[in-house]
């Protein structure tokens, strides 16, 4: 069985952990060179592969190795994982009892992903399921500061490039605590972080200026239908700023074409 590693929590700028060299390394290895391209759809960076998509669906069912990764995360041994890394976390700050979830395999469509409620769905609250997010960000791809879904337990990212071997300017996942603390996470090959999804994770992504070859990433998240913490929806863009996003992934997009 996979040692998670999830032993090492950081404090600041909020609870975490980073871990490098984090998956063996002939699996990373392997991923990594087989590491898809994305098409243009919806999700964080606009060049992503999903569950429930013809060609990631492909990918699990044809690469033992992509199946492999599939297999590790939608288990009951990552979410037990991922809840005892950081217990007082999940014992003080959830509004959900989850001292007996377990996993469900559960798909959460594109459709719902970009909802900031489910509806429709009779899965307890204390049931879990994950979701294995393939994706690529591109020169111009930037994330302003947010917090995931509230119906979010864990995200766990695992970065499958290097910012250095890319020359990436840019692209940082940056982790903001009080005041001005920051705490900047650049990619690297085989690098993973993971972070409760509490009030206190807001997270962004620098933008990326200029690279020689995509940003590469999973992003792994551990969820529930309901709303889990306490707190509220954490940052909002201003109207300006949404359009500006809306209309910077459209100029990409045709840029890409």
């Amino acid at each position: 069985m996979f040692d998670f590693q999830f032993n090492q929590v950081r404090k600041a700028p909020f609870d975490h952990i980073l871990v490098d060299d984090w998956l063996e390394p002939d699996l990373y290895a392997r991923l990594r060179d087989s590491f898809p391209k994305c098409p243009a759809n919806t999700g964080p960076t606009g060049y992503t592969l999903f569950w429930g998509d013809a060609e990631y669906d492909q990918l699990v069912e044809r690469d033992p190795s992509w199946r492999a990764m599939f297999e590790r995360f939608h288990s009951d041994d990552f979410i037990r994982a991922c809840l005892a890394a950081f217990p007082e976390v999940f014992r003080d700050e959830t509004i959900v009892d989850l001292s007996d979830a377990s996993y469900v395999p559960f798909l959460e469509n594109r459709e719902d992903k970009q909802k900031l409620e489910l509806t429709g769905h009779d899965l307890e609250a204390d049931k879990l399921w994950v979701r294995l997010d393939i994706m690529q960000g591109l020169a111009g791809y930037r994330r302003r500061p947010h917090l995931d879904h509230r119906r979010r337990a864990i995200s766990l990212l695992i970065y499958f490039c290097d910012a250095e071997e890319n020359a990436m300017a840019g692209g940082d996942l940056v982790l903001h605590g009080a005041g001005d603390e920051t705490l900047a996470v650049r990619p690297k090959h085989n690098r993973m972080v993971v972070f409760p999804c509490n009030e206190a994770s807001v997270h962004s992504v620098s933008p990326i200026r200029r690279q020689r070859a995509p940003r590469n990433f999973v992003q792994v998240t551990v969820s529930s239908t309901r709303d889990l913490w306490q707190g509220g929806a954490g940052p909002q863009p201003t109207r300006w700023e949404a359009l500006q996003d809306r209309v910077e992934k459209a100029v990409r997009r045709q840029i890409q074409r």
